[in-house]
């Protein structure tokens, strides 16, 4: 499902886009007008990946989310066992279709035949930031607004990506970036697990 599609009344996907590209033009020293969504972070824009460590703190503070630690290769190598994704230094085809399936906002037919798991990080561009924050923002919007302890309404913290409780003062912190996102790649890969089932066509986990 494209992910601005089922957005909360609240969000507005294009504002989101405008600041997530104002963010990486002000992280790499750019005008906005040169980064679209789908120019490719580092092979078009030259991001580093200290530039992008910087991006999505910024994004972070902006948006008052807390963007993932890991990258989508970690999260797919930790839950599926690289075996699964890689074999002889080479993304499997059920790997890519994972990706594909994962990042739709990438070309990742693009992929030479022989690709590495850096080459799998080339891929990422604008959209795929956009996408993320989009997506922790309506896990935020989700999220339940009553206190556990003493049932009173929450507030969203000015500073950080956590509710506080007003009368009780407990601290609740939103579900990670990567929480949310491996979540996101489970239901993905159900769904392709399903559709291999009827081909008899399903890796072992």
């Amino acid at each position: 499902m494209d992910a601005a599609s089922n957005q909360p009344s609240s969000i507005d996907p294009a504002e989101v886009e405008y600041k997530v590209r104002q963010i990486v033009a002000q992280s790499l020293d750019l005008e906005v007008e040169q980064v679209k969504p789908s120019s490719l972070l580092a092979d078009e824009l030259g991001a580093q990946s200290l530039d992008l460590l910087d991006m999505a703190f910024m994004l972070e503070r902006e948006f008052k989310i807390q963007f993932p630690r890991t990258d989508i290769w970690e999260r797919m190598t930790d839950y599926f066992g690289e075996e699964n994704l890689m074999v002889d230094g080479v993304v499997t085809d059920y790997g890519r279709e994972l990706l594909g399936r994962a990042m739709p906002e990438t070309d990742v037919a693009s992929l030479r035949p022989n690709a590495n798991a850096q080459d799998v990080m080339r891929l990422l561009n604008v959209e795929t930031f956009v996408r993320i924050v989009l997506r922790l923002l309506e896990a935020k919007a989700q999220f339940p607004r009553e206190c556990p302890d003493c049932g009173a309404q929450m507030q969203e913290s000015d500073v950080m990506p956590e509710f506080v409780c007003p009368q009780c003062g407990k601290i609740v912190p939103l579900p990670s970036g990567d929480d949310v996102l491996m979540q996101d790649l489970v239901t993905v890969a159900d769904a392709a697990k399903t559709e291999r089932s009827d081909t008899h066509e399903v890796p072992a986990s």
